[in-house]
């Protein structure tokens, strides 16, 4: 289990500000990009699939994390297949998979991915017309948005993590407010309000400019909940308009009314933010649904027994999230990519992704096993995350997503910290993603 506070060490939640490549396998990338003439289709065993995998306590697979071992036996058996995996820590994963593919040989069968899809899309295999329709049809349509690139669905997402509202409720109840906030009005009045002995309404972590985790994301939370995009139609940039603005003013506004604990601003990794909020040093905050366990774990938390977690509250538009993106993925190079594809559809079985939330805490991606009465109980956060689903979760990853990121989230604190306007920030932030689109395009 991951652990918070001065304990905790998993790389989980510094991993979602991760999404940046070396710039040797980035050269390297470059060059096998254009050269795909050094692949060679067929190069692995058709029986012995190998899969390159987070380590545990990150959304590892079965065989690498502890659980339904006994069914993953019962499959290999049934398909007369061997797994090997090699399983690695989460911020090695990126540079390994590019420089994987940088070398032109074939490596793995399956790949995890976080946001990268778009990014390492030459050398992945359509699923389309391999996805089974009853597996499609028990999943939340939005999940495929992240693993889609150029019209083709190249991933499956195994399990739904999206940011929803946690919140104390004791800090509720002592400042007489009823239940959680529904909309941006109230979120900003209860930060007010619960801003008091010493503590503060609002915390997360701003310091990390990029990826998914870093403040551009959340200021797309927002985007999105006030009915913005960040690329129209001819892909590219249209968020410098009233969405982006009421979304980027209603962050600055939370942040300069003193309701926003103003160490935000140098807080790099979502468990920085956290452990403000499990030592019960701030009362609300966005966070992903794996935080729910360590987080009444009294091991590493102050305030077990007192957290809520609901939607998060409505702008203009509605409510929205964005998406953790963790999906499996076939390499182009597999010589049997129907028997990779059973491998993925075992991983998402449904008696394998309830072992995996009630024995990790992972949640599942399928609706049905969300939706079970016994996974309820055992994450009782689970009915939060699946009410959110049904709202939109883009995270709008593209090959460029670091630098589009990193060219906004700048910005973002720019405003934040008063150097630039609102306006003046978005200008220059859709400027620079201008520049980098047409590079890609380019």
């Amino acid at each position: 289990m991951h652990r918070l506070g001065h304990g905790f060490t998993s790389n989980r939640f510094d991993r979602r500000s991760l999404l940046r490549r070396s710039a040797a396998a980035g050269a390297g990338l470059a060059a096998a990009r254009y050269g795909p003439s050094v692949w060679t289709p067929g190069a692995s065993a058709a029986t012995n699939l190998s899969v390159l995998s987070p380590l545990a306590p990150d959304p590892a697979p079965p065989g690498v994390a502890e659980f339904a071992m006994d069914g993953f036996a019962a499959w290999k058996t049934a398909n007369d297949a061997e797994v090997t995996y090699e399983a690695v820590a989460w911020p090695q994963l990126h540079d390994k998979m590019a420089t994987n593919f940088a070398s032109g040989t074939h490596v793995h069968d399956v790949y995890y991915m976080s946001g990268w899809v778009p990014e390492f899309a030459p050398f992945l295999t359509p699923l389309d017309d391999m996805l089974p329709q009853d597996l499609v049809d028990d999943l939340p349509p939005s999940s495929f948005s992240t693993v889609t690139w150029d019209g083709n669905r190249l991933g499956v997402v195994f399990t739904l993590s999206l940011l929803t509202l946690f919140y104390n409720t004791a800090h509720l109840e002592e400042a007489g407010l009823d239940g959680p906030p529904t909309t941006w009005d109230e979120l900003k009045g209860y930060a007010q309000e619960l801003t008091r002995d010493g503590r503060y309404g609002w915390v997360l972590n701003y310091g990390q400019a990029d990826g998914i985790g870093g403040v551009a994301s959340y200021w797309m939370v927002f985007l999105q909940q006030a009915g913005g995009t960040l690329y129209g139609d001819d892909g590219a940039p249209a968020f410098n308009d009233a969405p982006g603005l009421e979304a980027l003013q209603f962050m600055v506004d939370m942040y300069t009314n003193g309701s926003t604990d103003p160490g935000s601003i140098s807080y790099v990794g979502i468990n920085d933010a956290t452990n403000v909020l499990t030592a019960g040093n701030a009362s609300m905050m966005m966070n992903w649904p794996f935080m729910w366990k360590p987080a009444n774990d009294p091991a590493t938390s102050k305030i077990v027994g007192q957290l809520g977690s609901a939607i998060l509250p409505a702008g203009s538009a509605g409510a929205a999230s964005i998406d953790g993106t963790d999906a499996w993925t076939i390499a182009a190079t597999a010589a049997d990519p129907e028997l990779a594809m059973k491998l993925i559809e075992f991983y998402l079985d449904p008696v394998v992704q309830t072992r995996q939330v009630l024995d990790t805490g992972w949640l599942p991606i399928r609706l049905s096993v969300l939706e079970d009465p016994e996974v309820q109980e055992g994450a009782p956060n689970a009915a939060v995350v699946l009410e959110q689903a049904q709202h939109p979760y883009d995270s709008f990853v593209t090959p460029d997503y670091t630098e589009v990121t990193l060219a906004i989230g700048t910005e973002i604190q720019r405003a934040l910290q008063g150097a630039k306007t609102p306006e003046e920030a978005l200008q220059d932030a859709s400027d620079q993603v201008a520049e980098i689109v047409a590079a890609r395009e380019g």
